[in-house]
């Protein structure tokens, strides 16, 4: 009778089930009182592995057989799972969200994995001065919206590495980016397709990321929250948005004039000057009470002849940088048509960006224009609607 009432059960999960007591009842019994010896007979590969790794300890045998055979249970209680519900879970919604949700982990693993694999610390950026004395720091030492997190976490946390803590921070600022991404494409591609919007990003960022600098990530999720705040006409979150993103990058600044451009023809004039206007004063408000609290040496470096001779000259990290922004900025001209209004006016950005960074930035440094990339990734969701997902439909109608 208490079979009876439990969920049907595959004979292939009850046979591993089985397997899987048996090997835990082993383990148990006998597994923990064998000496390295013994397991070195039992394990395929002993030998070549504690070469490759060094000698371990035999308590830790011991902890690796367990942690295996825990995993292994993981599994199967998945598996389980998956067999008991897998007809809820063949139900297109369920699996338009399981599918997203899988592809902005797997982003979120894409961009992590580059951050710890390919970071390196930078002289003119050190995480530890950048936690301890930012007011130290040229440039970019009032820039503490990704460092402010990483110095509680370092308090929080003594064991952890000044870099351990800005990676760990860096990593939640890759889930938020990652998300509003999806947020952010879904209003062009639908929900069901989003995720083409986060794939687009972890192509286009992860190879602009070099060495640690805490702002990066955070540009493209404070921008986009903007964006998405601006299309949905919320404009107090997007003021809040903003003064947080003033907290991470001066060159917010541009995203007013953007704002204006966005709102000129879709709201009243009085809206329009509120919104510019709060943004403003925002802004120069906190610039004043971080130029205060925090005085660093200088907030700018002057770069118009750098960038001319690294363009005349075609030094290689420009040629290099060129290759990682021209091509995608390219096939969003040619996709431009395709952009919705929104979208048409925000494009207003790049321009100014690209005057801006000719004075007082690098112009082989592809991450500069983070901040446009939801837009960029916008035109190409918009042109993969129009030119597939509609002609699509057309043939099946």
């Amino acid at each position: 009778m208490i079979l009876k009432g439990l969920p049907r059960i595959s004979h292939i999960s009850w046979f591993l089930a089985s397997l899987l007591l048996f090997a835990w009842g082993w383990f148990l019994v006998w597994g923990v009182r064998l000496a390295p010896t013994d397991w070195a007979k039992l394990l395929p590969g002993f030998q070549d592995a504690e070469l490759e790794f060094g000698p371990i300890q035999p308590s830790r045998i011991r902890l690796v057989v367990a942690i295996i055979l825990l995993l292994l249970t993981a599994l199967l209680a998945i598996f389980v799972v998956v067999a008991r519900f897998r007809n809820e879970l063949q139900q297109t919604d369920m699996q338009t969200r399981l599918i997203a949700a899988v592809v902005a982990l797997a982003v979120m693993c894409v961009l992590f994995n580059n951050l710890v694999t390919r970071g390196w610390e930078a002289p003119w950026y050190r995480i530890s001065d950048m936690m301890t004395h930012s007011e130290r720091v040229p440039v970019f030492g009032q820039r503490l919206l990704m460092i402010w997190p990483a110095m509680l976490l370092k308090h929080l946390v003594p064991g952890l590495s000044y870099i351990q803590s800005f990676i760990v921070i860096q990593g939640l600022g890759i889930v938020l980016a990652v998300y509003v991404i999806g947020k952010w494409s879904a209003l062009f591609i639908g929900g069901e397709l989003q995720f083409l919007g986060q794939v687009l990003l972890a192509a286009i960022l992860t190879p602009t990321a070099d060495f640690y600098v805490g702002h990066d990530i955070a540009v493209v999720f404070t921008y986009c929250f903007c964006f998405l705040f601006l299309y949905q006409r919320q404009y107090l979150l997007f003021l809040l948005a903003f003064c947080i993103g003033m907290l991470n990058h001066q060159n917010i600044l541009l995203l007013i004039p953007t704002a204006i451009v966005i709102l000129w023809p879709v709201e009243e004039r009085k809206t329009v000057y509120w919104v510019g206007a709060a943004a403003t004063i925002a802004y120069f408000s906190i610039q004043f009470i971080l130029n205060r609290t925090i005085p660093i040496p200088f907030t700018h470096e002057i770069k118009v002849w750098f960038n001319m001779r690294q363009i005349a000259e075609m030094h290689r990290t420009m040629i290099f940088g060129a290759m990682l922004t021209v091509p995608w900025y390219l096939g969003a001209a040619l996709a431009f048509k395709s952009a919705s209004p929104f979208l048409k006016r925000a494009s207003v950005l790049l321009p100014m960006q690209l005057a801006t960074y000719s004075i007082y930035g690098q112009l082989n440094e592809a991450r500069l224009f983070n901040g446009f990339l939801p837009i960029l990734i916008g035109i190409y969701l918009c042109y993969i609607r129009e030119r597939f997902l509609q002609k699509d439909a057309n043939v099946l109608s």
